[in-house]
């Protein structure tokens, strides 16, 4: 499975609270090179497994009638990196469901270290029939629902995979140290439509983000100096992007200093809003691992 990240849950208080365990080896597609240490997983991969463990628990709750899908997210900031031989400590808390959606906080560590927090997180609860086969996420949840000490690091099996590449397809125009304007298509044959997902094909926000980030990376890199992502903020996802859609991201730097940057993206299909939020780069995020 290429989008499932969460190996084993620990422990379970459904629709309440879940902690589970992601491990990071050679075969995962999301690992890549940092320019601060050795290669670790993508940051808004880690998000995303906090996000899957939260579903897991409120979907087991929801007796698989509905699932979460992405909607609003307060804030994560990152703190830390995963590298591979790592098995991230996913903690993930429920404040309260109700019948639209499922409103929680999460956060990741590694060897007692926080590597990434989710605050004042929304997820909508849709169909679950109109996502995925319930039968086969009730399968999936009874072997990853494994109570006690978490199991050893994984072997992965066949060769390393090729690298999730977060580029955009196509940049419309760029000025450097100002704004972006760049172009994805999502084609249908990417791999982690698969998972995400079955009967619905979207691309993932976790995706998206991780995207948006590169790419503001790159603007702020125009004179040489390297900033770090170390927060998002403000996150709405407004509609999901479905195979054959191109989607135009503008990111724009809000302000820079010596040692930090805001940028604002906004994200669009055929001109309806799909995605709009912040980011904070520094080029000393401090405690990293």
């Amino acid at each position: 499975m290429v989008f499932h990240f969460v190996d084993q849950i620990l422990e379970h208080d459904p629709g309440r609270h879940a902690l589970g365990v992601k491990h990071v080896t050679t075969g995962d597609t999301f690992v890549q090179s940092t320019a601060t240490g050795p290669p670790a997983l993508l940051p808004c991969i880690v998000g995303e497994a906090l996000g899957q463990l939260g579903a897991w628990t409120v979907m087991d709750a929801k007796d698989f009638v509905v699932r979460p899908v992405a909607g609003v997210v307060g804030e994560v900031a990152i703190t830390g990196h995963a590298a591979i031989g790592d098995s991230i400590l996913l903690d993930t808390t429920i404040d309260s469901v109700t019948d639209e959606a499922v409103f929680y906080h999460a956060v990741a560590s590694v060897d007692g270290t926080k590597i990434l927090g989710l605050e004042n997180a929304l997820g909508p609860l849709l169909p679950i029939e109109e996502f995925n086969d319930p039968d086969e996420l009730r399968g999936r949840f009874d072997r990853i629902s494994r109570p006690g000490p978490r199991g050893a690091l994984p072997h992965p099996c066949g060769g390393i995979p090729e690298p999730f590449d977060a580029s955009f397809d196509e940049v419309l125009s760029f000025q450097g140290g100002h704004e972006a304007t760049a172009v994805r298509r999502l084609t249908g044959g990417e791999t982690f439509l698969a998972d995400h997902f079955p009967r619905k094909p979207v691309l993932p926000l976790s995706l998206l983000l991780e995207s948006l980030l590169q790419l503001g990376q790159k603007l702020l890199g125009d004179a040489g100096t390297a900033y770090l992502p170390t927060a998002v903020r403000k996150v709405k996802m407004g509609r999901f992007v479905e195979p054959g859609a191109s989607l135009e991201a503008k990111v724009r730097v809000l302000e820079r200093t010596a040692e930090s940057a805001w940028l604002r993206f906004r994200c669009e299909v055929e001109g309806a809003r799909v995605c709009v939020g912040e980011a904070e780069c520094s080029t000393a995020p401090g405690e990293r691992r």
